[in-house]
């Protein structure tokens, strides 16, 4: 579960800094405007900075860059100048008009700060469907480790069945061949019963018929005594 839960916490982080990033683009558009604005508010007024004061900056400027030492310095001081600034400069010094919308594109400071609404209106929208998006992903990552569990679970199982059927084998094996041997065992001793048997029943008869002969002798003597002793 770990997984689904970080990247879903990963995720809402990402679309949390990027809504506090176009805020932070918006805000600073309105702070940007505000001040544009008081700043053109201020040039028309005669209570701050009148034709004069305008005239008079324009002469403090000649005479810094005029005190400064060589070419080099005042190329140094030309670069740290704003490209906005010196554009709007030189379009006043040439033509007389200063340019009040944004020199990249055009835009007014409104028309882009209402593009920037826009964009974050659009944006909240993405962030709606990317977190639907992002719940429904997640929701079937947990499926999947639910079913992934559940298969590891029967695997499991599987190779502890599959385990005793193993040992269960082996035992048999071991008994068969224990059975093996004895019926060896056992026949070895059949067999030597048997001969044993055998050299009994050639002994008896050869005994039987020594009997025989032995009474078949002494019938003979006693015939022959009672011939001998009769008158």
């Amino acid at each position: 579960m770990l997984p689904a839960i970080t990247m879903e916490t990963e995720a809402s982080h990402m679309l949390e800094a990027a809504l506090e990033q176009m805020d932070d683009i918006i805000a600073g558009s309105k702070a940007a405007a505000g001040e544009f604005c008081n700043s053109v508010y201020d040039l028309g007024s005669p209570v701050s900075v009148g034709p004069l004061h305008v005239v008079h900056l324009a002469e403090e400027l000649k005479l810094a860059l005029e005190l400064q030492p060589n070419q080099e310095e005042r190329d140094g001081l030309r670069a740290q100048l704003h490209a906005d600034t010196a554009r709007t400069l030189m379009d006043w010094l040439q033509s007389g008009n200063v340019n009040l919308s944004s020199p990249a594109n055009n835009e007014t400071y409104q028309e882009r700060l209402l593009r920037l609404e826009g964009d974050k209106e659009s944006l909240v929208l993405q962030v709606s469907v990317l977190t639907d998006q992002v719940e429904a992903q997640g929701e079937k990552i947990r499926d999947l480790e639910s079913s992934l569990e559940e298969h590891r679970q029967k695997l499991a199982s599987t190779e502890e069945m599959l385990q005793q059927e193993l040992v269960s084998r082996t035992s048999l094996e071991t008994q068969k061949l224990d059975l093996m041997d004895e019926v060896s065992y056992l026949k070895l001793k059949l067999t030597e019963v048997g001969m044993d048997e055998k050299d009994g029943d050639d002994a008896r008869v050869q005994d039987s018929a020594d009997a025989k002969q032995n009474k078949a002798e002494v019938g003979t003597a006693a015939t022959s005594l009672k011939q001998d002793f009769s008158p």
